[in-house]
């Protein structure tokens, strides 16, 4: 594989991972999609299509959701590979 190649697939998986772990926070800080949705102003199907990675998820945005979901930067990126 190609090095351009390889280092667009690790943001892709890297990418599928951060939006997987923002469902586990969302979750386990008892919080729905609704709740972020509002939050960001944002309909609940255009936050859906945040987590599901049908829009692409902004660092701005990421931000707002990790501030809502009272996680600093450093503690979600912590153990990520």
């Amino acid at each position: 594989m190609k090095r351009k190649e390889k280092e667009k697939s690790n943001a892709k998986s890297n990418y599928s991972l951060i939006l997987e772990k923002i469902i586990v926070q969302r979750i386990a800080a008892g919080k729905t999609q609704i709740n972020i949705a509002d939050h960001l102003n944002l309909s609940e199907g255009g936050y859906f299509k945040v987590e599901k990675g049908k829009t692409k998820l902004d660092l701005e945005r990421l931000l707002e959701i990790l501030e809502f979901l009272k996680i600093s930067p450093e503690e979600f990126f912590k153990d990520m590979e």
